[in-house]
């Protein structure tokens, strides 16, 4: 076994192969830092010129992509308010708070620690306990995904700040904005208004982009047409402001922890992904956090909680891939295809033929792990740069990343006016304070758990009680239903004191 270890550390450490591991994981921060270019476009991208090269480049190349990538997302989501990938939604809640406070170098030192925390996490646990954890994630039918989902649209609750009407209205708006499209079931157009381009729903990116980035630009432009000085990002020049200290860092060590394990666990189970692990990893944050009154204003264990959750997918989505050869998000599915093209089968006989192949996925992934901590923290003083900018210069670079990053989506005009039209929603949300979290959770959420519903409600002929009868399913309803309860005894409390 040390052997087998040993021979694995060579291999991915040959030059040549460091080489490529540096190289993708610049590009990847830069990829995920620029809102509408995601991972899944990067790790497509790169398969073709997989097939040139040997395995071990070829690996290192789209781990480092994937791993980096999600990281990258937090560096837009925390200075200019625009995600660079779904995954970094949330990390937009506390991140943008901290760069108007001057703090944008500690947040983004936070986002990098806890990002490497929760991928490091997942790969032992891709190490330790693959097999066994992958087993375990079988169980897991379409009763138990409906309920894991509703109970992550209970965060709607978390994230409604003073007005939980208000958070309700938002989480309304955006489950019956997932119906649009064609019937997961019966594909019946639904809400298309007989335009083709609406029946493949509305597409995330436009919407993401939409509703933060250009509701930004929007506000920053009415509040210069009053003739205010606006959004002013320049002082975070001060270093001592943005120092992240060691006590800071165990302050948050609990939330990273827990949403380690959260990514991990959602990261297990087949078609959940790295957005749905941030929300929740920041909704339990928030609900077992001793200040929940500072989150949404600015809170370094808000965005710890989100990039721990969403990295720590990255190692664990393997988890199924290797096991049970079945792709945990549209990420490994991309990866599953390059291994088939290099002539490797993911599954059960691949720990017994190709172990060694096995340990070079796991030395690869902290190899992109490692990297990626050290070129983010490089590439630091570069990202902070862009809080210099004045809001003159900066918001109209904003306007034109997003526009590239709808565009780039589909190639398809349609998605520039969805852009726009979520933009103008979420600016009349953001002047009528309307929560824009559990819009975006509650859109995301929508069409799988509408999918998982009514599988499980197929399955059992229209019985509600296969809810019930399942133990997974069950468990999870009575934590969802604990939740709420816990969510309206605290609402109760606040609003008596």
């Amino acid at each position: 076994m040390i052997d087998v270890l040993f021979d694995a550390v060579v291999s991915i450490c040959q030059p040549e192969t460091l080489l490529v591991l540096l190289l993708a994981t610049m590009a990847s921060l830069i990829i995920g830092a620029t809102p509408g270019l995601t991972v899944n476009m990067a790790v497509a991208l790169a398969v073709p010129l997989t097939m040139h090269m040997p395995l071990e480049p070829s690996l290192v190349l789209l781990l480092a992509l994937y791993c980096s990538g999600i990281f990258g997302g937090s560096v837009s989501a925390i200075l200019i308010n625009a995600p660079g990938t779904p995954a970094s939604a949330a990390t937009v809640l506390d991140g943008y708070p901290l760069a108007q406070q001057g703090k944008a170098g500690k947040a983004l030192k936070m986002a990098l620690a806890a990002s490497l925390a929760g991928g490091l996490f997942s790969v032992l646990v891709l190490v330790l306990i693959s097999r066994t954890v992958a087993d375990f994630a079988l169980l897991f039918g379409p009763a138990e995904r409906a309920a894991l989902l509703l109970f992550a649209l209970t965060l709607v609750g978390l994230l409604s700040g003073h007005s939980i009407l208000k958070g309700l209205i938002a989480g309304s708006l955006g489950l019956l904005l997932s119906t649009v499209g064609l019937d997961p079931m019966l594909a019946v157009p639904r809400f298309t208004f007989g335009l083709l381009e609406l029946e493949d729903g509305l597409s995330l990116i436009p919407v993401l982009v939409g509703l933060f980035a250009i509701s930004e630009v929007l506000l920053q432009a009415e509040t210069r047409m009053r003739g205010a000085i606006g959004l002013d990002l320049r002082q975070t020049h001060d270093k001592m402001l943005n120092r992240l200290s060691w006590g800071e860092i165990s302050a948050s060590a609990r939330t990273i922890v827990r949403s380690s394990l959260i990514g991990t666990f959602i990261g297990i189970l087949p078609g959940i992904g790295a957005t749905v692990a941030s929300f929740v990893g920041y909704g339990e944050a928030k609900r077992s956090s001793r200040q929940p009154q500072l989150f949404g204003k600015g809170s370094l264990e808000g965005v710890a909680a989100s990039e721990a959750a969403n990295n720590a997918v990255t190692g664990a989505t393997l988890i199924p891939l290797l096991a049970l050869s079945i792709p945990g998000d549209s990420v490994t599915a991309i990866l599953y295809g390059a291994l088939l093209i290099q002539g490797v089968t993911p599954g059960p006989l691949l720990f017994q033929t190709g172990l060694g192949l096995v340990y070079e996925i796991y030395v690869a992934l902290i190899a992109a792990n490692l990297f990626m901590a050290g070129v983010g923290l490089a590439f630091l003083p570069l990202f902070r740069h862009v809080t210099r900018a004045p809001a003159r210069v900066l918001f109209p670079i904003v306007f034109v990343l997003s526009v590239v990053g709808a565009w780039s989506v589909r190639n398809n005009a349609f998605d520039l006016y969805v852009m726009m039209g979520f933009g103008a929603l979420g600016y009349v949300l953001r002047r009528v304070e309307v929560p824009l979290a559990p819009l975006l959770i509650a859109f995301i959420l929508g069409v799988p758990f509408e999918q998982a519903l009514r599988q499980a409600l197929v399955s059992s002929d229209g019985s509600p009680a296969v809810f019930l009868s399942r133990p997974l399913s069950a468990a999870l309803i009575v934590v969802t239903v604990a939740s709420l309860a816990w969510m309206a005894w605290r609402n109760r409390k606040e609003s008596t004191a």
